[in-house]
């Protein structure tokens, strides 16, 4: 084991007295300092750019539409699939997860998750027991259909009391 010496650590300047992030000393941090200093001098003082709150909260639940017919869509394409033996089903399975996966995580930019997870598992069983029950060949008693229409009433008192619109997180 050779004993190599190490060069000479540069003292570190002190932090200015403003906390500003971007005035950093060159020469005495990481490579990319020099840049997020530059950059921070190039930013405005306005506030973050967010235009249009309203159009991001339609196109969230737009987002979150998508995510429940595409998981309504996989979920009934796994039941067509015959125990993964049919390979078209078992495609038409995965394209609708991919996409109800990903149409979630969009909306889940602007819902709170506990609204989000809410509204898609109460109407996605909804969808999927009406897909079942109108293409599948499968029946619904009363007292199923009761349950789903209390999922739906409680996705609904959740949607109509959540504190999501009016920009609260």
């Amino acid at each position: 084991m050779s004993s190599r010496p190490t060069p000479a650590t540069p003292a570190r300047a002190a932090a200015p007295a403003n906390d500003d992030v971007f005035q950093v000393e060159p020469g005495v941090h990481e490579p990319l300092a020099d840049l997020a200093r530059e950059a921070g001098a190039l930013l405005p003082d306005a506030e973050p750019h967010d235009a249009h709150p309203a159009r991001r909260r339609w196109v969230a639940w737009l987002m979150l539409a998508v995510a429940i017919v595409g998981g309504a869509i996989g979920t009934s394409a796994l039941a067509a699939s015959a125990g993964f033996t049919r390979m078209g089903p078992i495609a038409l399975m995965a394209a609708g997860y991919a996409v109800c996966f990903v149409a979630l995580t969009r909306a889940l930019r602007v819902i709170p998750i506990s609204v989000a997870y809410a509204v898609w598992s109460g109407v996605g069983i909804a969808l999927v027991s009406a897909i079942g029950w109108l293409w599948l060949g499968q029946q619904l008693n009363r007292g199923e259909l009761l349950g789903i229409a209390l999922i739906l009433a409680g996705t609904v008192v959740i949607q109509l009391f959540s504190r999501c619109h009016d920009g609260a997180r």
